[in-house]
Order: C-alpha cells, then sequence, then structure tokens
C-alpha cells in the first residue's frame, strides 16, 4: 500500500510543477493573441479530449506533466510567420515573456509553498553545510554525539533483547557505525543466528544479543547520522597543564566555553584572548567535563623603542613582554594604551617580563601621552600544549525545530529563501555540468526519476509539510533547470531569441528545429543515466 501511495502522490507533485509550468505558457500566450492549438494533461497518445474555442483541452494517456502545443511553436512554414495569433509571428520581446512564464509559475509557486510552510510551520531548508553549522548555533537542531537509537518496534528481536530507546550503539558486531549507511548495511552481511551489539545506556556498558530473523528486521531505528567535523586530540604534553587538567589522547572537542567547535580554526580562535576553558570531550562512550585555566602569560609584546622617547630613557628593550599598567594585567596593545591615558597621571608604573623575570618601570608619558614604543600582540596559543587533527565523528540528529513566521513575514522570508535556493541550484547545476564534461560522470547527489520517487517515500512518512517543503524545492529545480541556455530547454529557445535581436533577423526554423532535437536526445541520454545510477544504488 505505501508504494501505491508513493507512486500516486509522485504523480500527482510531478503533475502539478509541470502543469503550473505549462499553465504559465499557456496563459501569458493566450494574453498575448497567440493562439494554443491544445493543453494537455499526461504525455500522448492522447485518451480524451474536448475543444473550446481554438484550444483543445485533453487528457493523455501517460500521467506525467503535461504539455502546451502554441500555434507556430516549431512550424518553418512561411504562411505562419504572417498569421497574427501565431508564435512566430509575434516580436522578441512577447516570445521571450511566452517563454519565460513557464520559469516564473514555477519560482512562484515556490515563493507561495514556502510561504504557506513558514506560517503553518516546516522543518529547516538545510542545503549546505553552512546551514547546518548556522542551524546548531542559534538552537533550531538539537545534536548529540554518538548512534542514538530513536525507535523500537514492540516485540521485535531489539525490543526482546532489551534495547530501549536513547541507548548509544557503539558496536554492531564489533563494527563501530558512523553512518547511516553502514548503519543499513551492517546487517547484511550478518552470517549467523544472530548479531551482538555493544551500547552504553548512561554510563553503563551493556551487550546485548539480538535473534536474527527472515530478511534481518531487528526492528530498531536511529536518529539520522551527520559524519561532523571535529577536532581530535592526537598527543598531549607530558606534565603539561592540559595533561593535568585532564585532556587525553584520542579525546575528541565537542566545544569550548559552550561554543561548538568542527575545525581546528574554532579551537584556535576559542582559545585566544580567555582566562579559562571548558572543554567537553568526547572519550570513548562518554562526554566529559574538563576546566583549564589559561597560562598564556605574555599577551604584549615591545617591538620597537623610538630613540630619545621616555620608555628607552627608562631602560625598555625590544622584546620585553608588557604584563601591566599600573597594577593592571593587560591582553593586548589597546589595553596598554588605554590604561596610560586613563591614568592621566604624569607618570606609570609598567610591569616587564623580560627572561622570566618581572621588573618594574616607572615611565613618564611624553607630550603626545604614549611612553615611545611599538607595541604587538603575542600570537601564541600556549593553551594548546597537545598536538591535534580533523575528524568526521558521527553525530545524531535528535531534534529539528519547525520554522514559523507570522503571515505578514511570511512571504517575504520565502522570498528571501527562494533567492538563496536559486543562487545553491545555480552553482550545483553548473557543477553537474562541470562534472559531465570533466570527469564524464554524474556527481554524487544528483537524482533523477527513481531518486526522487525515493525521495517522495521520505516525505510522505514524514508527513504533509515535509511534502510541501519538497514540492517547493523541486519548483525552484524546475525553474532554475529550465531558464538555463540549453537546446530543448525554454532557455534554449530563448537563447535563439536573443541571437535573432542581436543578428537582426531569425535564426533558421529549420537549424533551430536540428539543434532543439539533438538537445533532447543528449538530455533523454542523461536522464537515462541519472536513472541508471539511481536504479544501481537501490542495490
Amino acid at each position: 500500500m505505501s508504494i501505491l501511495l508513493t507512486t500516486f502522490v509522485f504523480i500527482v507533485i510531478f503533475s502539478v510543477l509541470v502543469l503550473v509550468h505549462e499553465f504559465g505558457h499557456f496563459i501569458v500566450a493566450r494574453k498575448s493573441g497567440i493562439t494554443v492549438e491544445e493543453f494537455g494533461f499526461g504525455l500522448p497518445p492522447r485518451i480524451w479530449g474536448v475543444k473550446k474555442g481554438d484550444t483543445l483541452y485533453s487528457i493523455n494517456l501517460i500521467p506525467f506533466g503535461g504539455f502546451v502545443r502554441l500555434l507556430g511553436e516549431d512550424d518553418a512554414d512561411t504562411k505562419l510567420l504572417k498569421n497574427k495569433k501565431s508564435f512566430s509571428s509575434k516580436s522578441p520581446r512577447v516570445r521571450m515573456m511566452v517563454i519565460i512564464a513557464g520559469v516564473v509559475m514555477n519560482f512562484l509557486l515556490a515563493v507561495l509553498l514556502l510561504t504557506t510552510g513558514f506560517i503553518v510551520g516546516i522543518k529547516p531548508l538545510i542545503i549546505t553545510g553552512d546551514d547546518v553549522f548556522m542551524a546548531i548555533e542559534r538552537g533550531g537542531v538539537g545534536i548529540e554525539t554518538g548512534v542514538i537509537v530513536k525507535t523500537v518496534d514492540s516485540g521485535s528481536p531489539a525490543d526482546k533483547a532489551g534495547l530501549k530507546i536513547g541507548d548509544r550503539i557503539l558496536k554492531i558486531d564489533g563494527k563501530e557505525i558512523k553512518n547511516n549507511d553502514q548503519f543499513h548495511n551492517v546487517f547484511k552481511e550478518v552470517r549467523g543466528t544472530s548479531s551482538v551489539v555493544d551500547i552504553m545506556r548512561g554510563d553503563e556498558l551493556k551487550v546485548l544479543v539480538l535473534q536474527i530473523i527472515p530478511g534481518n528486521v531487528l526492528g530498531f531505528g536511529i536518529y539520522d547520522l551527520l559524519p561532523m567535523p571535529r577536532v581530535a586530540i592526537r598527543e598531549v604534553l607530558k606534565s603539561g597543564v592540559s595533561e593535568k587538567a585532564g585532556i587525553r589522547n584520542g579525546d575528541v572537542v565537542l566545544s569550548i566555553n559552550g561554543k561548538q567547535v568542527y575545525f581546528p580554526e574554532d579551537l584556535l580562535v576559542a582559545l585566544s584572548g580567555v582566562d579559562s576553558m571548558n572543554y567537553k570531550l568526547a572519550r570513548g562512550n562518554t562526554v566529559v567535563d574538563v576546566v583549564l585555566k589559561s597560562f598564556q602569560n605574555d599577551s604584549v609584546v615591545v617591538s620597537s623603542v623610538i630613540s630619545g622617547s621616555p620608555a628607552e630613557k627608562a631602560g625598555i628593550l625590544d622584546g620585553d613582554s608588557i604584563v601591566s599598567v599600573n597594577g593592571v594585567a593587560v591582553k593586548n596593545p589597546q589595553n596598554v594604551i588605554d590604561i596610560t591615558k586613563a591614568a592621566n597621571v604624569n607618570t606609570n608604573t609598567y610591569g616587564i617580563r623580560r627572561e622570566g623575570q618581572i621588573i618594574y618601570r616607572d615611565i613618564k608619558i611624553g607630550a603626545d601621552g604614549l611612553i615611545g614604543v611599538g607595541l604587538s600582540p603575542v600570537v601564541s596559543f600556549l593553551n594548546t600544549d597537545f598536538s591535534f587533527y580533523s575528524v568526521d565523528y558521527p553525530t545524531s540528529v535528535v531534534r529539528i525545530d519547525d520554522v514559523r513566521y507570522p503571515f505578514w513575514t511570511a512571504p517575504i522570508k520565502a522570498i528571501e529563501e527562494s533567492g538563496r535556493l536559486s543562487s545553491l541550484t545555480v552553482s550545483m547545476f553548473l557543477g553537474f555540468i562541470q562534472s559531465l564534461f570533466t570527469k564524464f560522470a554524474v556527481p554524487e547527489g544528483v537524482s533523477g526519476p527513481v531518486g526522487i520517487a525515493q525521495l517522495t517515500s521520505v516525505f510522505v512518512q514524514e508527513g504533509f509539510m515535509s511534502l510541501i517543503r519538497f514540492m517547493a524545492l523541486l519548483s525552484m529545480s524546475l525553474a532554475i533547470i529550465n531558464i538555463f541556455p540549453f537546446p530543448a530547454l525554454d532557455g534554449g529557445r530563448l537563447l535563439f531569441i536573443v541571437a535573432e535581436v542581436l543578428v537582426g533577423k531569425k535564426i533558421g526554423a529549420r537549424f533551430e528545429s536540428i539543434v532543439h532535437a539533438v538537445g533532447f536526445v543528449f538530455l533523454m541520454l542523461l536522464i537515462f543515466a541519472v536513472t541508471y545510477k539511481d536504479v544501481i544504488r537501490l542495490f
């Protein structure tokens, strides 16, 4: 029944998107005085039709999308050039409007669907890695380290073995699970009658034995996994401050002072200019907290001493470190300047570190209110007395909050989001084309009808609003792809009209028809290649 429902929903979604696109051509053509010979639902052969005015409205056998046939659209008959109701007789501006109308309708449909979703509430449109990080930082996406059990079916092998929702899976038959594919494939390799699952429940380690039944149905599911980039500790300096605080080789840094750490750059930024660090670390099967006081003492170094300045007279040397002014610790060059000026006295006391010793110098300020030294911040990450490297750490997405806006701002947000999605779609499509011509391969993440049908199945299970979001994405993709200047697409036809304007005369109809025919064949081969890859992926 689920397959039938998915097939029905897939046909409905695809048909609505195409019909909306074709309706754009239809309505602008009619408004421009162009005869629409046929507006068909589905693809030929025709099984029913009724003619109203000049237009035949038809229902066709293949229930995918629809089409609009305009008078003189692809006809080389020169008589049609004189027929005021033919497409070919209209000005370039009118023909451009007719062609662009389909793309505009798909864009407007996407905006309408997103507006509806934002008013009712839909899951955020997380497309790129940056979207993921931003959603986590804003609190809209909740994550937990490791592989977390989301569901356990009553009476299933998992239920009988004692598996509970919230358990953290460590290994299955001795194998670590790092992504969704590994989880779904691991049981295909089971050769015996049972499977051993190592889990953590709170702080307790448990080993469960799940009895295998035909079809390897174990009756439990996990939250979606992200291979989240993290920073792992490779080696901690022996007897260093970090080791004494409790940081160990192999720890994975999750956050510092509450700020998520994904890349080495994040770690260095988090450690600079702070007095203490509260590390949250993933260590084996648990998450631990480590508090480490800063031991980066020198923040400001004297990079130069001006000849004849008060600083030189006081004996300040290049390379001295200024650690305090009038007893107030300094962390950067601006602190030195600010404290000196705020004191508003002729003489200030500077704490100087030189060769490991602290000395104090009373220095009179000059006429300009300064002491005559060049100062530089100390770029030092002594707080990291350990080496580290990047890793992909399995992370469960345990919560994704809906995005919701008031009805008066929802359309604005929908337009903004549509613009962002358009830009991303263009980039992805260009990357797809580049991969085809440079690597002769369909890149990962590109899906054809089979892949879209699979996604439809997922969104059907998630509910109506997920389908709305999915449909908006497809409508936007259809708009962008159709406007791309490739033969047989709307953009390809638009390109010929632009060429006509530039050269001052129509391009030969026969030549244009041949170009579009070749383009159509190429598109069919491309769809076949993408579909073939989708089918292979199923197995």
